[in-house]
């Protein structure tokens, strides 16, 4: 039979999907083509039409599952593609809405079909490349193989590895002994040495097992010694990372003169000694009725970067700044982030700048909140250590007053709302960063960065909420009643204990990953962590992505009044796009900053 004809007896109920067998090995393609080309039209009409499609689809999948012949599962993945296209160019929106879950399906078949096809490469380079270790032994072909790391995935290759291990384990001859030595340090020292190294202790346990020959007991402390360098550590985890970089001046096309001049103001920052990305500033002044006014400024990074541009390309790949044991990555290169777009003292700096009406008794009016664009010159840059012993003085000369003021209004914040205390002290038990949470536990002034900052993050989603805007909001799901109990056994164990005690991984677990999994997303939610219905990132736009994608979505919308409606559909967009990236970024730089801290704990990471 043709393709049409099988297609016309599949539309017709002329013939069961189950019954093609019979007519496959002989007429594959005119089979899956009159397959494919009834669930064209069968999809017109997919809800009339669902019982016939799952069992193309079954029957489908069944194929792929069962089929070894490359060229077969090339033609189904081709005429797959093409049926996409199709729909994609004739159906509407609606159409396609109504069968996104189908989609989803014809792509998960296209894939399955990719994999196979992988599987089957990957078993013919490591065939090749057996037989050049064990038959040819010529090491020029065998580094030209592992040279390439698409050749082969880590499974495949722990595979020869292994293999390799338990021959040499056997040797006596001295010649087999060098060659395969030398073989193994090909091996170990190629693309896949991180996974070795994290796996050392499997392939020391082969070794064991021989360990009273002296060539298997220099292979072992080879393993023992094994270093991998930084390079292929972030090769690994595609973190990016370029200060070389240079910033050059942008026409940003943002008008100056419609800046708020704060310059009068003496602002001053507070963080830790030596900081030197200062995004964040603070002043409150007392008006005449015994109110006060307060300022939070935050560096301004649409007035420096144009959007899409590779500065903010580069500063979307990263996501955030991260910090190791030893250094830092920074989000935007070096001279963004801690010279020109950094709050520092005596220079002049756009800001973006959020006010406060603060009652004489130091409540905030949250009603008050609005948002400038601003430039202000910073008058001190303040360390924690200063702040501290400032608070606890008697003098009250006018930097001193203010700060005050600033420590009365954090006192009220913390104790109208306790879950956020809690939150903290849970992430700070689990990560052990030196955050500002964690200096907070012991710093008023750091309390004072804390409560502004949540403060800010808080008002600014609230503002895009309320307005039915689009923003990135920061979530946090409620915990359940099972980790709440986890939660407060943590918080009672020491975190020495917690770290080295077997009995703790479970509960140290759970937490962080049941409790502590705030999210971006482009749907508000509150973030029950810290005890509000709002919330976001919006004020470290030099470490963080989500915060300066916040401001150019607040220039575009609220300073620069866009608020038609393919302004508010482009950036709905962006944001549906930017969240998951960010939340699956962020997870891997964690990943990536605890194998680099470990590593360089053990000495076992070299820069070059």
């Amino acid at each position: 039979m043709s393709n049409r004809e099988i297609e016309q007896k599949i539309l017709n109920y002329d013939i069961e999907i189950c019954e093609l067998e019979e007519y496959i090995d002989d007429n594959f393609e005119n089979v899956v083509k009159g397959m494919i080309g009834a669930l064209y039209v069968l999809l017109k009409k997919s809800k009339k039409n669902e019982n016939k499609i799952q069992d193309i689809f079954k029957e489908l999948e069944y194929i792929v599952e069962e089929e070894k012949n490359q060229i077969r599962l090339t033609l189904i993945g081709q005429l797959i593609d093409t049926l996409n296209k199709r729909i994609e160019s004739t159906f509407n929106n609606k159409n396609k809405n109504d069968i996104s879950v189908v989609r989803d399906r014809m792509l998960k078949i296209t894939n399955l079909i990719k994999d196979k096809e992988k599987n089957k490469k990957y078993k013919n380079v490591v065939s090749i490349l057996e037989k050049i270790i064990y038959k040819d032994k010529e090491i020029d072909k065998i580094e030209a193989i592992l040279g390439n790391k698409k050749n082969l995935e880590y499974s495949q290759f722990e595979q020869v590895l292994v293999n390799i291990l338990e021959k040499y384990c056997v040797l006596s001859n001295e010649e087999d002994i060098k060659y395969y030595y030398k073989v193994i340090m090909i091996l170990i020292k190629g693309h896949f040495s991180n996974e070795i190294s994290k796996q050392k202790n499997k392939f020391l346990d082969i070794l064991k097992l021989y360990n009273d020959k002296k060539h298997v007991q220099l292979l072992a402390k080879r393993f023992q010694d094994i270093i991998i360098t930084v390079d292929e550590l972030i090769d690994k985890y595609d973190v990016s990372y370029n200060n070389n970089l240079l910033y050059i001046k942008q026409d940003t096309n943002i008008c100056e003169y419609m800046r708020h001049d704060y310059r009068y103001q003496k602002v001053f920052t507070i963080d830790d000694e030596g900081n030197e990305c200062n995004d964040d500033a603070l002043y409150i002044e007392k008006n005449k009725d015994g109110t006060y006014t307060l300022y939070i400024h935050i560096s301004d990074v649409p007035s420096l970067i144009k959007k899409d541009d590779y500065l903010d390309l580069r500063a979307y790949k990263n996501a955030e700044t991260i910090y190791l044991r030893d250094s830092e990555f920074t989000m935007y290169p070096e001279n963004v982030s801690n010279n020109i777009g950094s709050l520092l003292e005596g220079k002049t700096r756009n800001v973006i700048t959020y006010k406060y009406l603060i009652t004489p008794h130091f409540e905030i009016d949250l009603d008050s909140f609005i948002m400038k664009r601003g430039v202000i010159k910073v008058d001190r840059c303040l360390s924690y250590n200063n702040v501290d012993k400032r608070l606890q003085r008697e003098d009250l000369n006018d930097l001193n007053t203010r700060l005050k003021a600033l420590d009365f209004i954090t006192t009220i914040l913390k104790n109208n709302n306790i879950h956020k205390d809690i939150y903290r002290a849970a992430e700070n038990k689990t990560t052990g960063k030196k955050t500002n949470s964690l200096i907070a536990d012991k710093s008023n002034a750091a309390k004072i960065v804390q409560e502004m900052m949540i403060l800010v993050n808080s008002s600014v989603d609230r503002y895009f909420v309320d307005r039915g805007y689009p923003y990135i909001h920061r979530i946090h799901n409620a915990p359940t009643s099972e980790i709440d109990q986890d939660i407060m056994l943590l918080l009672g164990i020491d975190r020495k204990t917690l770290l080295n005690n077997p009995k703790c991984a479970r509960i140290l677990k759970a937490v962080k990953e049941k409790y502590l999994n705030a999210e971006y997303s482009s749907i508000s939610s509150p973030h029950h962590g810290l005890g509000t219905n709002y919330y976001s990132h919006s004020t470290s736009p030099l470490r963080r992505y989500a915060d300066a994608l916040g401001q150019y979505i607040m220039y575009d919308i609220v300073f620069n009044n866009r608020v038609d409606e393919k302004t508010i559909y482009y950036w709905e967009n962006v944001v549906k796009e930017v969240c998951p990236y960010l939340n699956e970024r962020i997870k891997n730089n964690a990943l990536f900053a605890s194998e680099y801290n470990y590593l360089v704990s053990k000495r076992k990471i070299r820069k070059k």
